[in-house]
């Protein structure tokens, strides 16, 4: 039986913690297969850590680490999953939880499932739409990513396609860079609509959207490098 590991990246998520694990607990125990959560606390400067040393469920891993950033983290959890179903949930639930069974489900058809928040009206802010849609539309252009939300806070995908896999980012570019890694793998990307609630996050506009350009240009520069084989 196909087992699940859920990756849940924590940074200063202290006040929400002890609640929202419980709910994805729920959930996973409804789930009808072996689970795990791996809670990765990227250098919280709250009280994130002493909230996660309190947590005693069976199926929950907590790792603390430095402040490098999203795609540390991502990276981490490949690395540390052992289940052949990886899901990348966003630990504010702001994408929901009532579709995890749905996503697994559709894991025997598909490689990868993506949920975005673009199907549906929702509380998105209009300037970050604005910027998300110039994204989105920049790495469609010099990397013929199709996925609209890329940094989508619920995303299912086989292990085996990224768990030997080499990804540079340490920042929001990872979710560039992990488009970039399943299409060279031609994996079979799905992305459903969801029902979205924006919340206050971590994401400080001007300086992440400096590293993340940054980032994907690396990126770029890395497969035309490839390209010139």
């Amino acid at each position: 039986m196909k087992k699940i590991s859920v990756i849940i990246p924590v940074y200063n998520h202290a006040s929400i913690i002890t609640r929202n694990v419980s709910k994805v607990i729920n959930v996973m125990n409804h789930c009808g297969y072996p689970y795990e959560l791996l809670l990765i606390n990227d250098g919280s400067t709250d009280q994130s850590d002493r909230v996660l040393s309190r947590l005693h469920y069976r199926n929950i891993r907590c790792i603390s680490k430095k402040n490098e950033g999203l795609g540390s983290v991502i990276k981490l959890g490949f690395s540390q999953a052992s289940g052949q179903i990886l899901i990348i949930l966003d630990l504010d639930l702001s994408y929901g939880l009532r579709n995890i069974q749905k996503f697994i489900d559709l894991a025997d058809h598909w490689d990868c499932v993506v949920g975005s928040k673009y199907e549906h009206e929702n509380n998105y802010p209009f300037h970050r739409k604005i910027l998300s849609l110039l994204y989105y539309l920049f790495c469609k252009r010099v990397l013929n990513i199709s996925v609209r939300d890329m940094g989508s806070g619920i995303v299912m995908m086989h292990s085996r396609l990224v768990r030997d896999a080499s990804f540079m980012c340490k920042g929001f570019g990872i979710h560039c860079e992990l488009f970039v890694v399943l299409q060279e793998k031609k994996a079979r990307i799905l992305e459903i609509p969801i029902q979205y609630t924006h919340y206050p996050s971590s994401y400080q506009m001007f300086f992440h959207s400096i590293q993340t350009i940054k980032e994907v240009l690396s990126i770029v520069y890395k497969q035309s490098k490839k390209t010139k084989r």
